[in-house]
């Protein structure tokens, strides 16, 4: 009886649990923290890391003995000897058929440094898959960020379009009333109804423009599409250093690192493909037993000694590799100088957007309160009857486009902000733990 009444409270658990999630209010940093937990493009970047360290462990183990067990089982056209000559007068037994099973070992002495180039290169490759994890972790908080601010940004407009709408419907009641005592004419009667309507198209644009954004939210953090959860705090007016770092800033962005990562794997590669050049020397051995035909005359066999290897003669191939290498490096270089110089480039648009936004915040903050003390006046003539409905309804739709306007100016000024932090790697303070090196200029020796 306790089983089934566990059972059941189990299963109404897991009914009611989409319910009490519903509804939630969702800050800006459990949003962040959600998409650095769940999201597939951050746990593929993992992936990738991991990756990388099993293939160090792969380039290591090529340093350790090798151990081999073989098998072998052939026939000839001829009989040949089972087993080499012992000494004088003895004479091994021959066979068409042989049979052989052996352990063969094998030890690099000296590859040219090929084999702890190849280490090498699998750090350098770690290294540079956890820069491009921690680049799409701070685009992703970017994303996050953007999309929330957004969606403050469209609740802001919704709870000024729902205030307008209300004053608008209890005009449209005032109004009707007035008219059936003839005191309104009927065209003013119906261009308040027009404004009531034009006022709730634009409410209903706006609120399915919130759950998009909700949805895309959602998304970012790794969940289903969903857009039923509140978002928490406003838009407020935001500021930044007038100038930028360069050096500082450079030095932490993850794709700046990456690319000077790559350079670095690069130039690992041609001292590797140089390598070539040098000789090999390996330490082998090997232990088993031979037999002939019927598995008789099955005897021990074993080896040991050095095995030494020099490229003479190779076509070219060599040194076409090397010099396929020194050219793939000098890419990775330019490349290296242009991120760099395009990241100075998002650092000053992102300071000059902000400015922008800025000077625009402040004009828009006045030219909305110029708008809301115009409406209030007009609204009082008409009650009076010193105005018209008309000039009461152009100065509110002035209001609300003052308000929307202002409302914008907030949100691109956040916007600029963001693209300031992101330019500048900010944004990743306190979620990723960024690793800063010297960059090299990006000008031309």
């Amino acid at each position: 009886m306790k089983t089934k009444t566990i059972l059941i409270i189990a299963l109404v658990g897991c009914f009611l649990w989409p319910a009490l999630a519903a509804g939630e209010t969702l800050t800006l940093q459990a949003a962040i923290e959600k998409a650095l937990k769940q999201n597939p493009g951050i746990a593929a970047r993992l992936y990738e890391v991991e990756a990388a360290g099993h293939a160090k462990k792969a380039a290591k183990g090529a340093l350790l003995p090798q151990l081999d067990f073989v098998a072998e089982a052939s026939r000839r056209s001829d009989p040949v000897a089972v087993v080499p000559i012992k000494g004088p007068g003895e004479f091994p037994a021959f066979s068409r058929d042989i049979y052989a099973a052996q352990v063969e070992a094998r030890l690099p002495l000296y590859q040219g440094g090929r084999l702890r180039r190849l280490v090498r290169l699998s750090e350098i490759e770690i290294a540079l898959r956890q820069s491009l994890k921690q680049q799409t972790a701070l685009d992703l908080i970017a994303n996050v960020k953007e999309a929330y601010l957004l969606g403050l940004y469209l609740e802001g407009v919704i709870k000024a379009r729902e205030k307008t709408l209300e004053a608008l419907k209890r005009e449209e009641a005032e109004a009707e009333t007035r008219f059936k005592l003839g005191r309104l004419a009927q065209l003013d009667l119906l261009r308040i109804k027009a404004q009531v309507k034009a006022e709730e198209a634009a409410l209903t644009t706006s609120r399915e423009s919130l759950r998009r954004v909700k949805e895309a939210l959602s998304v970012l953090m790794g969940e289903e599409p969903r857009s039923d959860f509140s978002l928490s705090g406003s838009l407020e007016p935001v500021s930044l250093p007038e100038k930028a770092d360069f050096s500082e800033a450079l030095s932490c962005r993850p794709d700046v690192v990456a690319a000077k990562r790559a350079v670095a794997k690069a130039r690992e590669t041609v001292s590797l493909e140089r390598s070539g050049h040098f000789p090999q020397i390996d330490l082998y051995s090997y232990y088993g037993r031979r037999a002939g035909s019927g598995f008789h005359d099955s005897e021990e066999v074993w080896e040991a000694g050095l095995r030494f290897r020099l490229n003479l003669f190779s076509g070219g191939s060599i040194s076409a590799r090397v010099a396929e290498a020194r050219a793939r490096a000098l890419a990775e270089e330019e490349r290296l100088r242009q991120v760099v110089l395009a990241a100075q480039k998002e650092i000053t648009e992102a300071l000059s957007r902000f400015s922008e936004a800025k000077a625009q915040e402040a004009s828009l903050a006045e030219a909305k309160a110029a708008a809301k003390e115009a409406f209030r006046v007009e609204s009082l003539r008409y009650r009076t009857g010193a105005g018209t409905v008309t000039d009461m309804l152009l100065a509110q739709a002035a209001w609300l486009q003052a308000e929307a306007a202002y409302l914008e100016a907030l949100y691109r000024l956040a916007q600029a902000r963001i693209a300031y932090e992101r330019a500048t790697a900010e944004i990743a303070r306190g979620y990723l733990n960024l690793s800063c090196e010297e960059i090299p200029h990006a000008s031309q020796d």
